[in-house]
């Protein structure tokens, strides 16, 4: 097609201005995380865990799980453990190497969307997209978060791998048995880093289906890919042998979120319809950023509503774009598949996850997005552009006002992850109905000794959502730790009328009865734990404590028992 000087295609700038330009973007967003501390699951995974404090023995990385203890072991990610004891050997600990070693896995990443792009769209989409990806402020929680060092690592290696694979597949050269053996190396050490990295099979049929032209029939075609795809596979169940192995047996993944207790698929798939708006609010425009979304900033669905309504409007929206560009435009339609399988492991419809939305979640997904959105900006663009003087302006204007709007959101959202504290005082504001929130925010208002405030916020977590179990447990521990064992006991029997079960609250119960000189209820409640199925040493230990107690007649506070080992840490 001839260029007409109406079109910005014809624009002709040196070879090493939009590679340098995406590196400004880059580091404009990200640059002001350089003096954030640890929060969140740094604190367990990285600062408290000695395993990732030391290189001694790297190969212990591969025969456990990726929680530390008491959490739930239902994780396997050797690769990024691994890559955590490197960079806390390297830097002695110190945040800023985490931080800076993300800052490069970004640009990385970025560098990679803009190659794949490339290959798929005119070279001015292709920036534009990769620009909008630099700067998109939904990415911010991958980079300002270190344990979420995997997501951008998977998604650099899935970029580069379907580039490769693209490559490979449109020169017509055959796929060799070494070339394969590459790709499955590839694959196999995605995995290792994070399990979301199966999806990268699904990527390439998609590009089968769409950018990838083959004039052969497709019982042909598909012969040609077979012994890939096989490898694939084969990777993939190996992957999942060494995961079971490492964890016990358990290959089922990790908890169910709150919002989905106790739904079945249809209650899931109806619930996560309600979620659909949010995730193209926050592809399209996230001003508004959370760090949590658990109940009740998202409940679960009963019934059929109004989010419901809007989120079948943009999936029918999304499947109609993708038909109609199929063949005109059969990179837009790439695009959408690509977010549709980035977003498949966390749709919860057929198998539950722990998290029904988190942003860092949606960074795969997000690479689909600008190549479809960089295409048909782009296709717009050009045609505004056309217009005249007055549509060139107006494009020029638009671009940059986007970019520089979501540089300044993703730069400022950076320091809101700064520490603790002030990310879950950030986070009651931006998620008020979320319980987690005012939770964590309750905690630390406790260790800075505002207990009136801090009492507050967990009350408001526990009208939020009065199955938070955790809530009910700190608090309690809060008022233990106070001497304030009467308020301690209500909640502990709160939590044991709701689960009579829990070990935790048991203990912590007669604990608290012990001290308060009441020793045969104390010795009643431990031995009543038996009843429920519960075999604890430390619930015998308890009693017999109390029985000793009562024959001797103990005085009042005499006994003043730690916490229970197995009490699992705030938020």
């Amino acid at each position: 097609m001839q260029l007409t000087n109406s079109d910005p295609r014809h624009l002709r700038f040196p070879n090493w201005t939009a590679p340098a330009a995406l590196v400004l973007l880059v580091l404009g967003s990200t640059v002001t995380c350089l003096g954030n501390g640890w929060v969140q699951d740094d604190l367990p995974i990285i600062k408290l865990q000695p395993l990732v404090h030391t290189l001694a023995r790297p190969w212990t990385f591969f025969n456990q799980a990726y929680w530390p203890a008491p959490f739930a072991r239902d994780l396997y990610r050797p690769f990024t453990s691994l890559m955590f004891a490197i960079e806390w050997v390297t830097g002695g600990g110190r945040p800023v190497v985490f931080w800076t070693v993300s800052i490069l896995l970004y640009l990385g990443t970025t560098f990679a969307v803009y190659r794949l792009a490339k290959r798929l769209i005119n070279p001015g989409a292709a920036w534009l997209a990769a620009a909008f990806f630099a700067v998109h402020p939904v990415h911010v929680e991958a980079v300002a978060v270190a344990v979420n060092q995997a997501e951008l690592v998977v998604g650099l290696l899935l970029a580069l791998l379907m580039t490769a694979y693209i490559d490979r597949r449109r020169s017509g050269i055959p796929l060799t048995g070494r070339w394969i053996a590459a790709m499955a190396g590839g694959f196999a050490v995605a995995l290792l880093f994070k399990e979301h990295a199966i999806l990268l099979p699904a990527f390439m049929a998609a590009a089968e289906l769409t950018v990838i032209p083959d004039p052969r029939p497709w019982r042909e075609r598909l012969a040609s890919l077979r012994l890939l795809f096989l490898s694939l596979v084969l990777v993939a169940v190996a992957f999942v042998g060494v995961r079971g192995a490492a964890l016990h047996g358990n290959i089922t993944g990790s908890f169910t979120a709150e919002a989905l207790g106790g739904l079945g698929m249809g209650g899931r798939a109806l619930t996560m319809l309600g979620v659909v708006p949010e995730w193209f609010r926050l592809f399209v425009w996230p001003a508004h950023l959370r760090a949590d979304y658990s109940p009740q900033e998202i409940v679960a669905a009963t019934h059929w509503g109004s989010a419901q309504t809007l989120g079948a409007a943009l999936l029918l929206l999304a499947i109609a774009t993708a038909w109609v560009c199929r063949r005109g435009r059969p990179q837009v339609t790439f695009g959408i598949l690509w977010a549709a399988i980035g977003l498949s492991l966390v749709s919860n419809i057929v198998v539950p996850t722990g998290i029904v939305l988190a942003e860092r979640t949606l960074f795969l997904a997000s690479m689909g997005v600008v190549i479809a959105g960089g295409d048909l900006l782009w296709l717009a663009g050009s045609w505004i552009h056309g217009r005249g003087s007055v549509g060139r302006i107006a494009v020029a204007t638009s671009v940059i006002v986007l970019l520089a709007m979501g540089l300044s959101r993703s730069a400022s959202r950076q320091r809101v992850w700064h520490d603790v504290a002030g990310l879950w005082f950030q986070s009651v504001i931006d998620a008020p109905l979320s319980y987690r929130a005012h939770h964590a925010y309750g905690s630390i208002l406790f260790d800075v000794k505002m207990e009136r405030s801090a009492e507050i916020e967990y009350r408001r977590a526990i009208r939020l959502f009065p199955k938070g179990i955790p809530v009910y447990i700190d608090l309690a521990d809060k008022y233990r730790v106070a001497g304030h064992c009467d308020p301690a006991i209500r909640e502990y029997q709160e939590v044991l009328r709701m689960v009579p079960g829990n070990i935790t609250a048991r203990a912590s119960e007669v604990a608290c009865l012990l001290y308060l000189g009441r020793y045969r209820e104390a010795a009643a409640e431990a031995r009543l734990g038996a009843s429920f199925g519960v075999q604890n040493k430390t619930l015998a230990l308890y009693a017999e404590i109390a029985d000793s107690a009562n024959r001797v007649h103990a005085p009042l506070h005499s006994i003043n028992l730690p916490p229970p080992v197995d009490s699992i840490p705030t938020p």
